[in-house]
């Protein structure tokens, strides 16, 4: 969808490609999004891009925001923290009142800086922890929902003897920091829970046999390895490869329909992630939030006849939010208004939940919206293995 910027390139302008035809209508409302498309996150970036593009597309042709058309401006910044910086400045520079950032976290963690006075930014990853009261808001649920529901799954159903194979980047880092917190509350303590193994690798190693190999020795029943992308193939090959069968929970940033396809071959038993309501809306009960969903899976059938990933899902929740407010307050509002606004939204549902950025700062959704989803490739679909929230069924 995008074209490949070098950095120079990225510091000279734009790539403003047609997004939506709406978005070429006279005095569109702009959004800069800067997003990973080449690189080592380029598979989060495209499906951001994709739930970006459906999403402008929709609202253009049910006559924009006020009668505007909105029209969003991506540059690709390589999965590269100096270039996305880069790409923010050239951003900054145009006054923006709203601005994204696809991550990784350290993407994300690099652009926080530029907006600490604004304007706003919703960066595309639940990996990072943005001050309270502060211009930057982070998608979908944090890192500490997601492992903390992982962990109580397995827990529940009844395994103490959990492994742990993380990757030494910033993700992997901040995993290890909320995993070990976890396993000393009293919960996990008095249920008798321990972490039998716990390895290291770098996302760029070919290999993990030694690390699954000791994961093996040690008993372990399940494992969490909390990574995406190529580096979690290079897990999923390393199990076969030293014949490990244990049930193993990934980053939910796995969940692309392409990423599940290139495993079939390697695909484990159980694949499980702590992931969204936008891929199981039968789990629901909440009928405001189902009606998310439906209209979301919907829009992009219509769109391409397919079946949308959970990274189109994080980058369309933050677009809808946004236009909820920008709807309230006018296309004139200053980044302070659009902040004060999203931080007192209460009641908004999209297709990750029930959105309480009160309850919830600056980001709107929390554990509760979690559910624990194991991928079934006989009905290439993930189904739920758990009530939102991580508890058994």
């Amino acid at each position: 969808m995008g074209r490949s910027l070098t950095a120079a390139l990225v510091a000279a302008f734009f790539f403003t490609g047609s997004l939506a035809q709406g978005a070429r209508a006279a005095d569109p409302f702009e959004i800069y999004a800067v997003l990973p498309l080449t690189g080592g996150a380029a598979f989060l970036g495209k499906q951001e891009a994709d739930g970006i593009g459906v999403f402008v597309d929709q609202i253009n042709k049910a006559g924009g925001i006020k009668g505007r058309p909105i029209h969003v401006n991506i540059a690709d910044d390589q999965t590269n923290p100096a270039v996305a910086v880069q790409a923010m400045n050239q951003a900054l520079a145009n006054h923006p009142t709203i601005v994204l950032d696809g991550g990784p976290a350290t993407t994300c963690r690099a652009t926080a800086a530029l907006i600490a006075n604004g304007p706003l930014e919703y960066c595309l990853t639940p990996a990072v922890e943005p001050p309270a009261g502060s211009f930057q808001f982070s998608a979908m649920y944090s890192a500490d929902d997601i492992l903390g529901v992982s962990m109580r799954y397995l827990k529940d159903r009844g395994f103490k003897k959990i492994a742990v194979l993380n990757g030494t980047d910033a993700s992997g880092q901040d995993a290890d920091r909320i995993l070990q917190a976890i396993i000393k509350t009293p919960e996990y303590v008095n249920a008798g829970v321990t972490y039998v193994a716990y390895e290291h690798y770098a996302l760029s190693d070919l290999s993990v046999t030694a690390q699954l190999s000791n994961i093996k020795q040690s008993g372990a029943q399940a494992f969490i390895a909390f990574t995406t992308g190529t580096a979690i193939a290079t897990v999923l090959h390393g199990m076969q490869d030293v014949g490990l069968d244990i049930p193993l929970v990934t980053s939910p940033g796995n969940m692309s329909y392409a990423q599940m396809e290139s495993y079939k071959a390697i695909m484990p038993k159980e694949l499980l992630f702590a992931g969204p309501p936008a891929l199981v809306p039968d789990e629901l009960r909440d009928r405001g939030v189902r009606d998310a969903v439906a209209r979301f899976t919907s829009t992009f059938k219509t769109a391409g006849g397919k079946r949308p990933d959970l990274l189109a899902a994080v980058a369309w929740d933050p677009l809808g939010a946004l236009a909820a407010v920008l709807n309230k307050v006018g296309l004139g509002a200053t980044p302070e208004q659009l902040r004060a606004e999203l931080a007192s939204t209460k009641d908004w549902t999209g297709a990750l939940g029930r959105y309480n950025y009160v309850a919830t700062p600056q980001r709107g959704v929390n554990q509760d919206w979690v559910i624990m989803e194991r991928w079934d490739p006989d009905k290439d679909a993930w189904v739920a293995i758990s009530k939102p929230g991580g508890r058994l069924k």
